[in-house]
């Protein structure tokens, strides 16, 4: 009521309110759209530590491979017919032949002899790292089993490789390792995001590990173990701070 006519007229162009409009709707979108990632500082440290959604192999730097204790990467075919990490370094990096990568992991360990749950070595092939290590006991049937004092064995191994054992790395990508087949039937996929934030941080008080540890969680993890992203921000967040 208090407009004069020249501005009515503008306010009423129908492109004007169009465009306003298409903007308004663009911002609302970016900033309601769903978060993928976040990352914070490790307090008093020139670390952090990222949860990423997506494909772990996208991930610049090192990748964490679980494997069992015999460094049995093919367990009677069983482990080359999951859509497991193992398989996929397999298929994409060592053309999947297996017997290739056997040939590196035996110039580290003895495969078939039985290794410590933490044990880690590295190989590398086509310019990526990968940190293996033992989280399972592998069993009489070519099945794996890994249970929480396993999981919890396997990361302050991997942890002491990384930090004393091998070169600073400067992204260091694990995956969630004791989720799948074999697992133990307690440790949920949230439970093993908060375990290895948690595990990280401990070390890291005496450990100089990475500068980026990247905890990857791959899309269909997010529904299938109905992880709430919120609320693993706000553990992060609160673990680091």
């Amino acid at each position: 009521y208090s407009t004069n006519e020249s501005t009515d007229s503008i306010f009423k162009n129908v492109y004007l309110f169009s465009g306003v409009f298409v903007l308004v709707c663009i911002l609302s979108f970016v900033k309601n759209r769903p978060r993928t990632s976040f990352k914070y500082n490790l307090r008093n440290k020139d670390s952090y530590i990222e949860v990423k959604v997506g494909d772990a192999f996208n991930n610049s730097g090192a990748l964490v491979v679980p494997v069992n204790d015999e460094f049995d990467m093919s367990l009677g075919g069983n482990a080359l017919k999951a859509n497991s990490i193992q398989n996929q370094v397999i298929q994409k990096f060592y053309a999947n032949k297996v017997d290739h990568l056997n040939t590196d992991i035996s110039a580290k360990v003895t495969i078939g002899q039985k290794h410590e749950i933490g044990k880690t070595i590295e190989v590398e092939q086509n310019g990526k790292k990968f940190y293996l290590v033992v989280n399972s006991v592998k069993k009489d049937n070519n099945r794996v089993r890994s249970e929480i004092d396993d999981f919890i064995q396997a990361l302050n191994g991997l942890w002491q490789y990384v930090a004393l054992d091998s070169g600073r790395n400067v992204n260091l990508t694990i995956p969630l390792i004791n989720t799948q087949h074999g697992r133990d039937s307690y440790m949920t996929r949230r439970g093993a995001i908060k375990e290895i934030i948690t595990s990280y941080i401990e070390s890291s008080k005496n450990l100089n590990i990475c500068e980026n540890l990247i905890i990857s969680i791959h899309p269909s993890d997010l529904m299938k173990g109905n992880i709430d992203l919120d609320e693993i921000d706000d553990f992060l967040k609160f673990s680091c701070s």
